[in-house]
C-alpha cells in the first residue's frame, strides 16, 4: 500500500488491543507474520474457528436456495459458534501481558501505534491485532512513517503504514469500519432525537 497516502482513508479513534515485534524488511519478503507470535490456544481455536467459517459460507448460501429450513437452522448453528468465539476472545483480550500496546485510528491503509518505546522511522513490525466486536484477529506487516511522544502520555505513537496487506484483510478492516460508521451515526441520530424531545 506504499503508493497510496494513509490520510485519504477514513479513520475511526477505537483503541484495539495489539502486540508489535520489530523486524527487518528482509523477513516481509521470506515470512508469514503469523509465524512471528507465539499463539495461545484460544487464539488459535478462533482461527480454526474463522476458517471454517469462511469455509461453510458459500455452502450455506447453496443449501438456502435448496432447503430454506436447513439453511436456517445452519445459520443457527453459524452464530452460536460466532458467539463461543467472542467470549473466547474477550477472555484473550483480559490477559494484558499479551497485548499491552494499542491500535488507534485504524484506516485500511494504516494507524496509529501507542507503545512505550521510541521506533526507528522507516523501520517494520509485525503486528497481531484484536477486533473485540468481530471476534477476528489481524497479523500483518507495518512501515514506521513517524513516531513522536503522545500527548498527554507517557507512550510514544508510531504513524505506520501498512505493508502488502492481504486483499481480505482489507475488506475486514472496510467492513469493521462501516460497521463503527453506522453505529455512530445511529447513536448521534439517537442523541439529536433525545435533546428534540426535552
Amino acid at each position: 500500500m506504499s503508493d497510496v497516502d494513509i490520510r485519504d482513508f477514513f479513520r475511526l479513534e477505537d483503541a484495539l488491543p495489539c502486540e508489535y515485534k520489530l523486524i527487518s524488511s528482509d523477513q516481509i519478503a521470506t515470512q508469514d507474520p503469523e509465524t512471528l507470535f507465539d499463539y495461545s490456544e484460544e487464539i488459535q481455536l478462533i482461527g480454526q474457528l474463522k476458517m471454517l467459517q469462511r469455509q461453510g459460507k458459500g455452502l450455506l448460501e447453496r443449501v438456502d436456495v435448496q432447503n430454506a429450513e436447513m439453511a436456517a437452522y445452519l445459520n443457527n448453528l453459524d452464530q452460536q459458534v460466532e458467539l463461543i468465539g467472542r467470549r473466547v476472545l474477550f477472555n484473550e483480550i483480559q490477559t494484558p501481558d499479551n497485548f499491552r500496546s494499542e491500535l488507534i485510528d485504524l484506516s485500511v491503509g494504516g494507524a496509529g501505534l501507542c507503545i512505550e518505546e521510541l521506533l526507528p522511522e522507516q523501520s517494520y513490525v509485525a503486528l497481531r491485532v484484536l477486533f473485540d466486536e468481530g471476534a477476528w484477529v489481524l497479523t500483518c506487516f507495518a512501515r514506521i512513517r513517524y513516531s513522536r511522544m503522545h500527548k498527554g502520555s507517557r507512550q510514544y505513537r508510531s504513524g505506520i503504514e501498512f505493508v502488502s496487506l492481504p486483499l481480505e484483510y482489507q475488506k475486514l478492516i472496510n467492513r469493521y469500519l462501516l460497521n463503527r460508521q453506522t453505529e455512530a451515526r445511529r447513536a448521534q441520530i439517537r442523541a439529536e432525537h433525545n435533546n428534540e424531545l426535552l
